[in-house]
C-alpha cells in the first residue's frame, strides 16, 4: 500500500489531515517503544506521553495495545516493501533471472539486517507476554509472508513464461529466502560484524545454486 492509498484509507475511515499526523506520531512512537521496551513491557502511557495526545484518541484510533501493534507492524512493512517496487519493476525491463534474484537478495539483506528489522525480530522471539501468539502471527503476515508472497510471484511469472522451471513457486521462494539469510539474522542479533564481501558472496552464491536447480533442462 502506498501513501496515497494509506492516505485514502484514512480518510475513508474519517481522518482528517491533522488526524492523519496523529496517527503516524502515535505509530512512530509506539514503534520506539515497543523496540526498546518489548511488547509486555511497552507502556500505552509511555507511548502517548511521547506522541503526544490522550489515551482516549488511541484507544479510539486502534482499539488496544495488540491493535496499536498490528498497525505498527502494517505502517512498517508498507515502508520496508516501498523499496521492493524496483523488484517488481524488473519484471517490465526484461532483466533476466540472475539479475533480478541478485536485485531481489540485496534489497532482502539490507531490509532483514536493519536495526529496524533485527530489533522486530528479537522482539517477537523473546516475548513471553499473553498475546504472545498473536503478535507472531501479526508479524509473519506483515514480514515473511509479504516477502515471500513478492517473490512467489515473480518466480510463477517465471515459469509461466519457460524461463524456470519449478514445481512449487512458494516453497522455492521460502527455500531461496533461506539461502540469501543464512547466519546472518541471527549474527546480526548477536550483534556480530557482517561484512559486504560477505553478503556479496552468499548473494552470487545463493543465486548461482538456485538457478542451477530450476533453470528447464
Amino acid at each position: 500500500m502506498n501513501k496515497m492509498q494509506q492516505d485514502e484509507k484514512a480518510t475513508a475511515c474519517g481522518l482528517t489531515p491533522k488526524g492523519l499526523e496523529r496517527q503516524k506520531r502515535i505509530l512512530d512512537a509506539a514503534r520506539e517503544v515497543f523496540l526498546e521496551q518489548g511488547y509486555d513491557n511497552a507502556s500505552i502511557n509511555d507511548i502517548m506521553c511521547r506522541a503526544g495526545g490522550s489515551l482516549s484518541t488511541l484507544y479510539r484510533l486502534f482499539g488496544s495495545k495488540l491493535g496499536l501493534f498490528e498497525a505498527m507492524m502494517e505502517q512498517t512493512s508498507n515502508q520496508v516493501f516501498a523499496a521492493f517496487q524496483a523488484f517488481e519493476c524488473s519484471i517490465k525491463r526484461q532483466e533476466t533471472p540472475e539479475q533480478a534474484l541478485k536485485r531481489y537478495a540485496r534489497l532482502l539483506l539490507e531490509r532483514v539486517l536493519s536495526p529496524e528489522a533485527v530489533g522486530l525480530y528479537r522482539l517477537i522471539t523473546t516475548d513471553c507476554s499473553s498475546e504472545r501468539e498473536q503478535i507472531q502471527q501479526l508479524f509473519y503476515a506483515q514480514g515473511p509472508r509479504r516477502i515471500n508472497e513478492k517473490l512467489a510471484g515473480y518466480l510463477r511469472v517465471q515459469v509461466e513464461q519457460g524461463a524456470l522451471q519449478i514445481n512449487n513457486p512458494e516453497l522455492a521462494a521460502f527455500q531461496f529466502v533461506d539461502m540469501v539469510k543464512g547466519q546472518f539474522q541471527l549474527r546480526a542479533m548477536l550483534g556480530m560484524t557482517i561484512t559486504d564481501d560477505e553478503l556479496d558472496a552468499a548473494v552470487e552464491q545463493a543465486v548461482d545454486i538456485f538457478l542451477r536447480g530450476t533453470y528447464p533442462r
